[in-house]
C-alpha cells in the first residue's frame, strides 16, 4: 500500500516538491500518512479516486487499481484509508488500522531460555 501511495504522491508533483511520511499509534490505531505538496484532488476526482478502474492519470499511466486495492486491503485490515487535499496545495492520504483485533490481548513476551 505504501508503494502505492508514494508513487501516486511523486505522480501529483511532476514540477518537484516534498513528500512526508509519518507513522503514529493513536485512539488504539496504527495511523500511517502519505503527504504530498503536488496538485490537489478535485472534488469531483476524490469522490471517485476509489472506484476500481478510475484514474486521473494519462493513457497507458495507469489502471486505476491501486486506491481501489489499498482500500480493499485496509478493510481486510479492519481499518481504512482517508483522503485530506486541497487544489494547489498537495494530498494527505491516511491508512488507519487497529494495533489489535478487538477482545484480542496483548502478546505475552516469554523470557529467554538459559543456555
Amino acid at each position: 500500500m505504501l508503494t502505492n501511495l508514494i508513487a501516486n504522491a511523486v505522480d501529483a508533483m511532476p514540477g518537484g516538491g516534498r513528500l512526508d511520511l509519518s507513522a503514529q499509534a493513536r485512539d488504539g490505531e496504527l495511523q500511517v500518512s502519505v503527504h504530498d505538496t503536488g496538485t490537489g484532488i478535485s472534488s469531483e476526482d476524490r469522490r471517485r479516486i476509489f472506484e476500481p478502474f478510475y484514474t486521473t492519470k494519462a493513457r497507458g499511466k495507469g489502471t486505476g487499481l491501486g486506491l481501489a486495492i489499498c482500500r480493499e486491503i485496509a478493510r481486510a485490515l479492519k481499518g481504512r484509508i482517508d483522503v485530506e487535499t486541497e487544489i494547489g496545495h498537495g494530498s494527505t492520504f491516511t491508512l488507519a488500522v487497529p494495533l489489535q483485533e478487538p477482545g484480542e490481548s496483548s502478546p505475552q513476551l516469554l523470557p529467554a531460555e538459559a543456555t
